[in-house]
């Protein structure tokens, strides 16, 4: 598969394709971080392995994301990264130039 193609899969709505929560497991990160939409509230909170387990190895995080409702703001979607794997820092999203 070239980058091009993986770069376009996509949701049915359109937002990227992401990571399911299978694989990111056996890498070694269980903790997710999950982001307010809105980039002006910036709210987030992590998620941690235990809230995280309940989930089955089959979904991927784009179909969790548009589940989330900010405690904040109350805006429905959000944007959630890989947490923690022990010492690491967190996987933070690419900054948009």
């Amino acid at each position: 598969m070239t980058r091009q193609q993986r770069k376009d899969r996509t949701e049915p709505d359109g937002r990227p394709l992401k990571i399911m929560l299978g694989d990111l497991r056996s890498t070694g990160v269980r903790d997710l971080i999950v982001f307010c939409q809105d980039y002006r509230c910036s709210h987030n909170v992590k998620l941690s392995a235990e809230y995280v387990d309940r989930w089955p190895d089959d979904i991927r995080i784009s179909q969790l994301e548009p589940r989330f409702v900010c405690t904040a703001c109350g805006m429905r979607g959000s944007c959630i990264v890989a947490g923690s794997n022990g010492n690491e820092m967190a996987i933070m999203p690419r900054k948009v130039r």
